[in-house]
């Protein structure tokens, strides 16, 4: 169910897309936050000459289209959950780059939700591209919900 907590999603619910315009801050600024040291993030004194959105931003537009999906949580407004959660397992396969000021757009489902070993697992599906349909990343993860350590 959308427009609850990330916990409420359901198979089948498909997420209302986000688009935003990729500036040099969000480039350089996630580039530092993760220690990314490569010119291609920092300069464009690369082979491309421009500034290039960093592949595991991918893990942002994640969180991003959840915070609009899922109102009664937002995570990047610092609002916290009641529950904690693990990201398992993530599969992000990079098709093209994208660079600063393109336009991109960040749609994506929730393909499964499932019950293993007694524990809740939202399955993910994720696809970004530019504006006029570029493809840049297709993206898969998998989400154990409401952990509890034993």
């Amino acid at each position: 169910m959308l427009d609850g907590y990330i916990d409420d999603l359901e198979t089948g619910d498909v997420f209302r897309p986000i688009e935003y315009e990729l500036t040099e801050l969000i480039v350089t600024a996630y580039a530092h936050g993760v220690e990314e040291l490569s010119e291609y993030f920092h300069s464009v004194n690369n082979r491309y000459g421009k500034l290039v959105r960093p592949p595991t931003l991918i893990h942002t537009e994640r969180m991003r289209i959840l915070e609009v999906n899922c109102t009664k949580e937002k995570r990047l407004s610092g609002q916290a959950a009641p529950d904690w959660r693990i990201h398992y397992e993530y599969h992000a396969e990079n098709l093209s780059p994208a660079f600063v000021g393109e336009r991109l757009v960040v749609t994506g489902m929730v393909p499964e939700v499932l019950i293993k070993r007694g524990r809740r697992i939202n399955r993910y599906e994720l696809f970004v591209q530019t504006a006029d349909g570029r493809p840049v990343t297709r993206y898969r993860e998998q989400m154990i919900m409401r952990y509890t350590p034993t």
